[in-house]
């Protein structure tokens, strides 16, 4: 399906942005369309400070950001998701950065994701697709919500966005043990891995860990959502088999969407809707109803209990995080 144009008059003139994993794909080119946008400063992140300065050097030398927004910053920003002191050090820095200038934050992106065809296990001992797509995408998201918050103005409210995926709809909560055992901790057991599900699963976890945020977070203080992109012709295939890569990208080239487009379905997500978008789900730019797992009977239920036992993970690692909601 196609992705409608981003409007003419979308501008994120002088707002600073966040985005993770922007030193590829569809995180740099919507840190590069923020610039085009007017943006500034504008902080990505990448796993290692050699990338993250090459993406910076890239995004600068554009010749629309020279054209549009001569004077833009960019500053790079190193942020492995795939241990937990990768997560606090990036967010005790990039903190400790903007109290020391005296800035804000107006939008925060949370992009950076993996896809892993096969089960392997985190620094952390959690399994790494959960690892980085749900509870690392998460914790950071509480330590960024003090800042968010701070930065709201009467003229512009500030906005999180999770980046989220269609997958989560076809992707129940399996496995799910009885109440008196830990779920999350269940789901890294390799028997419970699932090569074609894992990747849904976390973004269908970030999708009940941001409810429970809007639940306790109005609109006014900060704009929360999810967007997905739809099938875009980034180069994840190179992480398939040789004899199946080249059918998965002709099939991406056919039918997805580029980058760019891909992209504008983020900026759309901060910048084109408002508080009416508080706690929903976009995909290609059109508002989406979430499965029954999340909006059904037991959804409150299965919500509350993700928070809960994130919550008490949490609490190992960084205690008082969750007090910032």
């Amino acid at each position: 399906m196609s992705i409608p144009p981003l409007s003419l008059d979308t501008t994120l003139q002088g707002r600073s942005v966040l985005v993770t994993g922007a030193n590829v794909g569809l995180g740099f080119s919507a840190a590069l369309l923020a610039l085009q946008l007017g943006a500034s400063p504008v902080y990505i992140t990448c796993r290692s400070a050699e990338k993250g300065n090459k993406a910076r050097d890239e995004l600068v030398a554009d010749p629309l950001v020279k054209e549009k927004n001569p004077h833009a910053i960019v500053k790079a920003y190193e942020l492995e998701m795939l241990t937990w002191d990768g997560v606090t050090s990036f967010a005790k820095k990039f903190l400790d950065d903007r109290e020391v200038a005296g800035e804000g934050l107006d939008v925060a992106i949370l992009n950076a994701a993996i896809v892993n065809l096969k089960y392997e296990v985190a620094p952390t001992g959690n399994e790494m697709v959960l690892q980085v797509n749900y509870l690392s995408t998460a914790l950071l998201s509480l330590f960024l919500l003090p800042l968010l918050k701070k930065s709201t103005t009467a003229e512009h409210t500030a906005r999180l966005t999770f980046i989220t995926s269609g997958r989560q709809l076809f992707t129940p909560l399996k496995h799910c043990p009885p109440e008196d055992v830990n779920y999350l901790a269940s789901l890294n057991a390799k028997n419970t891995f699932g090569v074609l599900d894992r990747y849904g699963l976390s973004k269908l976890l970030v999708v009940l860990f941001l409810r429970h945020i809007c639940d306790n977070i109005s609109s006014d203080k900060i704009i929360i959502n999810n967007v997905c992109p739809g099938i875009i012709q980034t180069r994840l295939e190179r992480k398939l088999p040789w004899i199946i890569a080249p059918i998965v990208g002709l099939f991406k080239t056919t039918v997805g969407n580029t980058v760019e487009k891909g992209a504008e379905c983020y900026i759309a997500a901060v910048a084109s809707v408002g508080p009416e978008s508080h706690g929903l789900w976009y995909q290609l730019m059109r508002l989406k109803p979430y499965s029954d797992v999340v909006t059904g009977p037991e959804g409150k239920k299965i919500q509350e209990r993700i928070w809960r036992e994130t919550v008490e993970l949490f609490q190992k690692v960084s205690p008082g995080a969750d007090t910032n909601i």
